[in-house]
C-alpha cells in the first residue's frame, strides 16, 4: 500500500522510498561511510550531529539508506578482494618456493583460501536497490505482525480452553 506524498517522494507503510532522482543527505552519505568504516551507530550519530535513534532509523527503516549502505559495503568488499588478488601471484611464488624448501607456506595458504582457491570467496550480500529494500522491510514487518497476531490468538484459545475446563469442573462438583 503506497501513498503519494509528492511527485518524487513515496511512503510505503513506514519506509521512506525516494525515487532515483533524490539522493541521500550529506549527513546520510557521511553516516554510510562511517558505518562501513567500522563506526558503531552511537559514534556515527555523534560525528554527523544527529541522535543514535536517527541513525538507527536510517539503518533499519530507510530503504535508500539501506541500499546505499549495502552498495558501499559491496564496493569495499570488491576493493578488498582486488587487493587480495594482487597478492595472489606472490602467494603462489611463496608456495612454489616452499615446495623447494623455503618457509612462509602458512601465509601463502591463507591468502589463497581467502581468495577462494579452490571454491568461491564469501562476499557481502545485501540489496542495493531502494525499492527492493523497502519491499524487504515491509515483508519483515508483515511477518512480525502475523507472528504477534498468532501469539494473541493462541493466548485467547488457551484462555477459552481454561474457561471451558472450569465450567466442566464446576458441573462435576456440586
Amino acid at each position: 500500500m503506497a501513498t503519494k506524498r509528492s511527485a518524487s517522494h513515496k511512503v510505503t507503510k513506514h519506509h521512506t522510498l525516494d525515487t532515483p532522482d533524490q539522493q541521500l543527505s550529506e549527513q546520510q552519505r557521511t553516516a554510510v561511510d562511517l558505518i562501513v568504516g567500522g563506526c558503531n551507530l552511537q559514534d556515527t550519530a555523534g560525528r554527523v550531529h544527529v541522535t543514535r535513534e536517527t541513525v538507527s532509523h536510517w539503518v533499519h527503516h530507510n530503504a535508500n539508506f539501506r541500499a546505499a549502505l549495502n552498495q558501499r559495503r559491496g564496493e569495499l568488499w570488491a576493493d578488498l578482494v582486488d587487493s587480495l588478488r594482487a597478492l595472489a601471484p606472490k602467494a603462489v611464488r611463496v608456495l612454489a618456493d616452499a615446495l623447494e624448501g623455503e618457509e612462509s607456506v602458512s601465509a601463502a595458504i591463507h591468502v589463497l583460501k581467502v581468495l577462494g582457491f579452490p571454491g568461491t570467496a564469501m562476499a557481502p550480500t545485501g540489496v542495493t536497490d531502494a525499492r527492493i529494500a523497502a519491499a524487504q522491510l515491509e515483508e519483515a514487518e508483515d511477518t512480525a505482525q502475523h507472528a504477534s497476531e498468532e501469539v494473541a490468538t493462541a493466548a485467547k484459545r488457551r484462555a477459552h480452553f481454561r474457561a471451558m475446563d472450569n465450567i466442566q469442573y464446576n458441573r462435576e462438583w456440586p
